[in-house]
């Protein structure tokens, strides 16, 4: 039987006519396997100080790659951060730190439907003396049965604000832990509280990170979220990003499911790019789809490092038009102050 690695393709060991590859075959092999057996015990105070490298397995010849390894995994987390950051999308709402508040206005225009505004107003702002892990939050939480508001006036009056407390447990490059409560406040008092919990994990050109969210609302009772981000740099200005993510509300019984494929793309240092495909499903009364999506999200910096605005087109594929396409185009102006 011709070995695996043999070192003459369709020959055994004994059959090569390469004395050289063969003697290499015989040496390499072995050696391999004695120093990855016989290597000499450290010394008590060496094994202290390396215990937490001690704990893989090492192949000599392979270590001076280590140093790529890092700096590919170091590359895709820099970029993905960046990138997050500049498009301010939710993932940077929960893993930023620094002390901002955030201002949108938007204008969506929809196919059959009125022009319509928006109000948003997110922010977060550390507490002095508590070692960054005591944090006041602002939040903005549109209705879904929000009727909707013709005249940005209206869209301030009908937009439901809450304010939190957020509390950090554990932080590191690697994993996040915080615990947030807080009232949501229109026409009465709501109160939450949520849990989150969040890993990552890089490896060269990729990137996982994986958060769980345990909450409870007053009004609609607790609910978990898992989410799951894979992020693949293509290149030094574009990064590929899968989210799959699934709801569960006690209230209503069922998964509210979502899987999201973006194409992120860094134009320059003041202009941004993403495309996105998607679909919603549901788990009840059996699992279906109930929507597919197709956007392209175009971003400039307009100002200093503090005013942007976007243009967003989008197709929407509505179960309940039986899938026929619903277009819509939205304007937004974003302000945002701290955070650099």
């Amino acid at each position: 039987m011709t070995p695996v690695f043999a070192p003459c393709p369709g020959l055994s060991l004994a059959q090569c006519r390469a004395p050289r590859c063969a003697a290499l075959w015989r040496t390499l092999i072995p050696g391999l396997c004695a120093a990855s057996l016989f290597a000499p015990p450290l010394q008590a105070g060496e094994a202290e100080d390396r215990q937490s490298t001690d704990l893989l397995p090492r192949i000599l010849m392979l270590e001076p790659l280590d140093v790529y390894q890092d700096a590919a995994a170091e590359g895709v987390t820099q970029l993905a951060n960046w990138l997050d950051n500049f498009f301010a999308n939710d993932l940077v709402y929960d893993e930023h730190q620094k002390s901002h508040v955030k201002l949108n206005l938007v204008q969506v225009t929809e196919e059959g439907y009125e022009p319509r505004y928006e109000v948003n107003l997110q922010g977060k702002l550390t507490l002095p003396d508590t070692e960054d892990r005591l944090k006041i939050l602002l939040e903005n939480d549109p209705e879904e049965d929000a009727e909707p508001v013709s005249t940005v006036t209206q869209a301030v009056e009908s937009t439901r604000q809450s304010l939190g407390l957020r509390y950090i447990q554990y932080t590191s490059d690697w994993l996040l832990a915080h615990t947030d409560v807080g009232i949501r406040y229109r026409s009465g008092f709501d109160s939450f509280a949520r849990f989150r919990l969040r890993g990552l994990y890089a490896a060269g050109d990729w990137q996982f990170r994986l958060a769980e969210t345990l909450f409870w609302r007053d009004s609609t009772g607790a609910g978990e979220t898992t989410r799951l981000d894979i992020e693949r740099r293509l290149s030094r200005k574009d990064l590929l990003r899968s989210t799959s993510q699934a709801t569960w509300m006690n209230e209503s019984r069922q998964f509210d499911m979502g899987q999201n494929f973006y194409l992120i793309h860094d134009i320059n240092k003041y202009r941004g790019i993403i495309y996105r495909a998607g679909l919603t499903a549901v788990s009840e009364p059996d699992t279906h789809t109930t929507a597919y999506i197709l956007s392209i999200q175009l971003r400039q910096q307009i100002h200093s490092n503090w005013l942007f605005f976007e243009i967003n087109p989008q197709i929407l594929y509505p179960e309940e038009d039986d899938f026929h396409a619903r277009h819509s185009l939205s304007f937004k102006l974003e302000m945002v102050f701290g955070g650099s």
